[in-house]
């Protein structure tokens, strides 16, 4: 089987034929099925490339998108960046799809695998930490040590190239750097860097592989030196595309943490030891910052994890704890200024992120009716947040930069066949869009169970009610359930419940990490595993281990969301319905999300369960409802029992023999 030679004159007929029924793909790939969706989505994304235009497709679950645009992108002969939201599709992508693929074709096209810059060590912080001797704790000691050992033998400097260290130790911050505290082309380890590294083989990639937030960071951030890598592309395409608009916000906006504040004092003090000595004005300084952080997160322990910035204000201490940090940060200025040292290698770069800080601060606290703003706690920081009421202006201008194709696809990007919630997020007009449905039979496959008799999900009992419905459904599958919760809250409820009640085993959300707990879901084969947002999207448990997913609410964002009641303030000053434009369009993306859990493959059978009394009680439930796979729908939990009896368990039983 010869070569496929990469050409763009001739890329839709070269698709046309490796996705026919007996073309290429199905020879040379064991497994590989002809699809009709996936074929027309290869086709669209052709025409994409060929006129650098923009394709926005949704690919229902089992279309085959991967192929679908990856085959496109590589026989175009272009220079492609794509983009996903997850570090899971973007190494399975590089790992197992691309060199499939190339094999398969027969080229030889070079692909490189691009990271943030966290996920890369610091030279330069390495060695500043293990000459300071200053760590948070022994651990932290230890394992700065070890990474300075080991760093010596590493190929691409990755932290997955150390698992000794796990992946949530406190050491990473220490020994990769941050945009703010890299020193950019002025660090002494510049050639010798990781990540310089990594974007130079990024440069003479042919293809290659990122993720969104990488990409905003790259568009918007494009200083020292490192903004080289995505101009020169003529194809970019975003899979996971659902997530673009909240990951651009992300980098729209603003934010100050008092970990931030903390880790910037910390770095001054690295950086000049003379500055560190007892009697120096800045060690005054130092117990000072440090009370007034403390004294901000008391002010806001309580409450809501978010809330906005105008209401933190008037919560005791909380003005006077910002306007002293202000203080705060004036004076340490000054001290700096009088210490000197500009020969130093971070002195311009701390000086630089001080005045950054203080300028940031400054904004937060000047009236400003153009943005959100909020305050988050976390378990020990507290963060200030800042973002446009609508960011789809400054989406719109990142993407202008660009002279490329742009392909945006994911499983869920429409609401009932309709694109313009996401083209409005996006700041898009008039630009091609299809919908590419899933190859599943799910008048076959699935059923939709609605419980009858169940409160409002407000009401206390609901959580009780919930599970006495479920649960005999549970029970009759031997487990193999998701539990997906709206809430933290929910799910605790729930789990103490189901802790008394259920004879199979328990996996909750928080008790294991997201790939431990999958792993022992699938290696038990009996399991009911609880969890909240993680667990709605990029979860595949193909086979007879998943036949039921639970919902337990229609997933609206919470009405006491600051960022969300900016967007709904934004929108009723138009004379919109806040609910109608906003609120229902992006609780039916991420249900459809939820429900894309429960059929991965043709040979999957299973019972969707959503327990919203409100989806068939509300008019807009026939919204939901067209949204929705097609199947179909009861309210009999006896008519579910024998679906699951004559349909689901018989077709285990037909698979094992």
């Amino acid at each position: 089987m010869g070569r496929v030679t990469p050409s763009l004159e001739t890329l839709t007929e070269d698709c046309e034929r490796l996705f026919a029924e007996n073309g290429r793909l199905s020879t040379a790939i064991p497994g590989f099925v002809a699809r009709p969706g996936q074929k027309a989505l290869a086709l669209a994304v052709a025409e994409s490339i060929e006129k650098q235009d923009t394709l926005v497709a949704e690919a229902g679950t089992g279309t085959g998108k991967t192929f679908a645009y990856l085959v496109p992108a590589l026989l175009s002969g272009q220079k492609t960046v794509i983009s996903t939201a997850t570090k899971t599709l973007q190494d399975q992508l590089f790992s197992k799809d691309l060199p499939l693929l190339l094999r398969a074709l027969g080229m030889s096209s070079s692909v490189q695998n691009l990271k943030g810059r966290a996920n890369y060590l610091c030279l330069y912080r390495i060695a500043l930490h293990k000459s300071s001797g200053r760590f948070g704790s022994r651990n932290v000691a230890s394992e700065v040590a070890f990474v300075s050992e080991q760093v010596a033998r590493l190929v691409v400097g990755e932290r997955g190239e150390l698992p000794e260290i796990a992946e949530d130790s406190p050491v990473w911050p220490w020994v990769t750097s941050t945009t703010e505290n890299c020193l950019g082309s002025e660090c002494p380890h510049f050639n010798d860097c990781f990540l310089v590294k990594a974007r130079r083989r990024a440069l003479k990639a042919d293809v290659v592989v990122i993720n969104h937030h990488l990409f905003f960071a790259d568009a918007e951030l494009r200083a020292g030196g490192f903004g080289e890598l995505l101009p020169g592309a003529s194809a970019i395409i975003f899979d996971e595309a659902h997530q673009l608009p909240e990951v651009a916000s992300h980098f729209q906006g603003e934010r100050l943490g008092t970990r931030q504040v903390r880790g910037l004092f910390d770095d001054i003090l690295r950086e000049w030891p003379v500055l560190d000595a007892p009697n120096h004005p800045l060690q005054a300084l130092k117990t000072e910052l440090l009370d007034t952080v403390d004294a901000l997160q008391d002010a806001l322990r309580q409450g809501e994890e978010k809330i906005d910035f105008q209401e933190a204000l008037k919560r005791n201490g909380v003005s006077e704890s910002l306007q002293l940090l202000k203080d705060i940060l004036e004076r340490m200025h000054a001290c700096m200024s009088e210490a000197g040292g500009e020969d130093a290698p971070g002195f311009l770069r701390t000086r630089e992120r001080l005045e950054a800080l203080q300028a940031t601060l400054s904004r937060f606290l000047a009236p400003d009716n153009d943005a959100i703003r909020w305050v988050e706690r976390l378990r020990e920081s507290v963060v200030l947040h800042a973002t446009a009421a609508c960011g789809a202006r400054g989406i719109q201008e990142t993407f202008s930069r660009f002279h490329a194709a742009f392909v945006f696809t994911s499983a869920t990007l429409a609401v009932s066949g309709n694109f313009e919630n996401f083209l409005h997020k996006m700041g898009m007009q008039q630009v091609k869009t299809g919908v590419y449905p899933s190859p599943f039979d799910y008048q076959s496959q699935a059923m939709l169970y609605l419980p009858r008799a169940l409160p409002d999900p407000k009401h206390r009992t609901f959580g009780e009610r919930l599970v006495e419905r479920t649960l005999p459904l549970v029970e009759a599958l031997s487990g193999r359930s998701f539990y997906l919760f709206t809430s933290h809250r929910a799910l605790s409820e729930a789990a103490a419940i189901l802790r008394t009640r259920l004879k199979l085993p328990l996996l909750v959300q928080g008790e294991e990490s997201k790939p431990i707990l999958l792993e022992r879901f699938r290696a038990y084969g009996n399991a009911v595993l609880l969890g909240t947002a993680t667990f709605w999207e990029g979860v595949d448990v193909r086979g007879e281990a998943l036949s039921c997913v639970i919902i337990d609410k229609l997933p609206f964002a919470s009405p006491a969301c600051p960022v969300m009641r900016g967007k709904m303030a934004r929108v009723r000053a138009q004379n919109l319905s806040p609910f109608d434009t906003l609120a229902l369009p992006e609780a039916i993306i991420a249900l459809k999300q939820g429900v894309g859990r429960l059929i991965r493959d043709v040979t999957d059978r299973g019972v969707l369960v959503i327990a919203d009394p409100r989806l068939a009680a509300r008019d807009y439930g026939r919204l939901i409802f067209d949204s929705l796979p097609d199947m179909p729908k009861t309210r009999d939990a006896a008519r579910v029992l024998r679906f699951i009896n004559e349909v689901v368990l018989s077709q285990n039983e037909t698979a094992c023999d």
